[in-house]
């Protein structure tokens, strides 16, 4: 959940989607009057591919390249699980029954989180954005790239906070008994299914991709040529490797997240291993893109 100075979350963007509901629903005036000549209907063809892309002049976009709800910030996700468990205790064959009062409750922490959330994702997005494209010039700003990387860590850094902060307050609505109830669903909580490896892989991939093709584009001599496969090739293999262990370390907090009740000091134990492993793949991704660029001339 945390960056640690280097995190890539993988995520809606409102922009695109406002901009998709007033193509598909465009707005309706007055009917004209009966004496009135009939309407000339025209047809407007769209075409999605443009939709879909944020930074058409640098590269089609990751950020864009995906369907709502977007993920390549946390905001969605968050939401998703406060929301998820609150569905969970108010439904009656959970045994909590719930009070009015709770409800209220619930719905109050929701409605201010929501708002929270919305504001560090809508700044988180447009920092991704700048991260990515900075990450397709020729030759990459190196001390401006690590900087945005770590200014990207502290609004996910917060925006991580603001999530767990609900959470906490979420639960201490709760009564003893209910805890106790939920504490035993969790006994019965089955792990989540999700083995797909890690989103930021494929952002990190894709990027990598970019600047490998990049760096291919001039004429080069065959010993450089050469030397910048082997590069690429070596820093997938390694990437892979990291991913799959992020991928691990993501799935354990994704089940204790999933839980009726949340270990809280749990998920604070898992949060000292996986913020590192974050950083270790930032890190070493960042290394590695320097890498790919092409000869200087």
């Amino acid at each position: 959940m945390k960056r640690h100075a280097a995190k890539r979350g993988t995520v809606p963007v409102l922009g695109a989607i406002t901009l998709a509901l007033l193509m598909a629903h465009p707005a309706r005036s007055a009917p004209p009057p009966p004496s009135a000549a009939p309407p000339v209907i025209m047809s407007y063809a769209t075409n999605e591919a443009l939709n879909r892309v944020i930074l058409p002049a640098q590269t089609p976009s990751f950020v864009g390249g995906q369907t709502p709800p977007l993920e390549v910030t946390p905001g969605n996700r968050f939401m998703k699980i406060l929301v998820s468990h609150v569905a969970l205790w108010e439904k009656a064959d959970t045994g909590l029954a719930i009070s009015s009062d709770q409800r209220k409750r619930f719905r109050e922490i929701l409605e201010k989180t929501r708002g929270e959330i919305i504001q560090s994702d809508a700044l988180d997005l447009r920092l991704v954005q700048d991260f990515e494209a900075m990450l397709v010039e020729r030759h990459l700003p190196a001390k401006e790239l690590a900087a945005l990387n770590a200014r990207i860590g502290e609004v996910e850094g917060k925006e991580g906070m603001q999530f767990v902060t609900a959470l906490k307050e979420l639960q201490a609505v709760l009564s003893g008994p209910q805890i106790m109830t939920l504490k035993s669903l969790n006994e019965a909580a089955l792990p989540t299914p999700d083995i797909s490896i890690t989103p930021a892989f494929m952002f990190a991939d894709r990027m990598l991709s970019i600047r490998w093709q990049e760096a291919m584009k001039p004429p080069t001599s065959r010993k450089v040529r050469e030397s910048l496969s082997l590069r690429y090739q070596k820093a997938r293999k390694w990437l892979y490797s990291l991913a799959a262990e992020k991928t691990v370390s993501d799935r354990r907090v994704a089940d204790l997240l999933a839980s009726p009740f949340v270990d809280m000091e749990a998920f604070g134990e898992l949060e000292k291993t996986a913020g590192p492993l974050e950083g270790k793949f930032w890190g070493t991704f960042l290394r590695v893109a320097t890498l790919l660029s092409p000869p200087a001339r």
